[in-house]
């Protein structure tokens, strides 16, 4: 007949199993309770600056960071300086009002840190921001 599937007995399943969803459920947690470790441990630890009065960013940025080896990452992405420029100018295009933030370690000298500053500028960049972490 149509309509839905019946039981043999003639009657109509109207009840759903739930058990197979709450197993994926389960095996999801579990793999996302397991990989969360991994995916923290690879974080950039960088050592920031101190300020008395920080606050968080009102809508979500894009994130450069620089290490105290210089290296540089968009995103948790590692880049080069000048892949950096060419991808800020792209997004600066796509998005006039796009937001950076900046997160260098604090023993980085300053003319890297103005360095990278400047070719944000350069890219289109006109709401640059720095993270530091409270005191």
């Amino acid at each position: 007949m149509a309509g839905g599937q019946q039981q043999q007995n003639g009657g109509i399943i109207t009840g759903i199993n739930v058990t197979p969803l709450v197993d994926i459920t389960l095996v999801l947690l579990i793999i996302f309770m397991a990989t969360s470790h991994i995916i923290a441990q690879r974080a950039m630890k960088l050592n920031l600056p101190k300020a008395a009065n920080t606050a968080e960013a009102p809508t979500p940025a894009v994130q450069v960071m620089m290490t105290a080896d210089h290296a540089l990452t968009l995103n948790g992405t590692a880049i080069t300086r000048e892949a950096l420029a060419v991808n800020l100018q792209q997004m600066a295009r796509l998005d006039p009002n796009i937001r950076v933030t900046l997160a260098a370690d604090k023993s980085v000298d300053w003319d890297s840190v103005a360095g990278i500053l400047d070719d944000m500028r350069g890219a289109g960049i006109t709401r640059l921001s720095a993270q530091v972490a409270p005191k």
